[in-house]
């Protein structure tokens, strides 16, 4: 017969919880704030708000249409709706559509280093709301979001997973599900990075 006179009270105390968790986590984060400024990804200058100094952030090249509609490779020149790249033709990808937000040049580059490697979580928001943008036609679509999994022993000498924290993001940004034990890496390959294409695809094709 207690039960349901004790029940708003929890809620209460858990809902009391939370907003003294939020307000401990907006007071630490400022105070990393003053005691460590924040800098921008790429050059290193200290930044206010998101990851990139207005320098770096002008040089960012976003991609928008035209681009192929399979591949999401940007045209030089408007060929029309529904064209296909060459490469797109002459070598059809296993997957329907694929879209990117920026081309990969050093300043993406950098962005996606310091997110996988300098520990810089901190971009994912800003990124994820990039890839939700591009991708706001595929994820209109989908029924979830499933990140590349990392196999245990790369995830634990990393802490995490770049390519689901990206998820979560771009889940926040979109409103579509992550999925997030839908795949599983059972087998531990090498890094690619610093590897030549022809490397890299050999190193993916001997593991499938």
């Amino acid at each position: 017969m207690g039960s349901p006179v004790a029940e708003p009270a929890s809620v209460a105390a858990i809902a009391h919880f939370k907003r003294a968790a939020e307000a401990t986590r907006t007071i630490w984060r400022a105070a990393l704030d003053l005691a460590l400024p924040r800098l921008c990804a790429v050059c290193r200058e200290p930044v206010e708000g998101q990851g990139l100094c207005p320098a770096c952030w002008s040089k960012l090249s976003f991609i928008t249409r035209p681009y192929c509609e399979r591949l999401g490779v940007p045209f030089v020149y408007d060929p029309g709706p529904g064209i296909l790249s060459m490469e797109a033709i002459a070598d059809p990808p296993a997957y329907h559509r694929a879209r990117a937000a920026v081309r990969f040049d050093e300043i993406a580059r950098a962005l996606v280093h310091a997110l996988k490697y300098g520990d810089r979580l901190d971009l994912a928001p800003m990124m994820g709301g990039w890839l939700s943008r591009a991708g706001r036609e595929l994820l209109a679509d989908a029924d979830a979001l499933v990140p590349v999994p990392l196999h245990w022993r790369r995830r634990w000498a990393r802490r995490f997973n770049q390519s689901a924290i990206l998820a979560a993001a771009v889940s926040t940004a979109s409103g579509v599900p992550v999925a997030s034990h839908a795949l599983k890496r059972v087998k531990f390959t090498a890094q690619q990075v610093g590897l030549s294409r022809s490397a890299g695809l050999a190193i993916v094709n001997w593991n499938h």
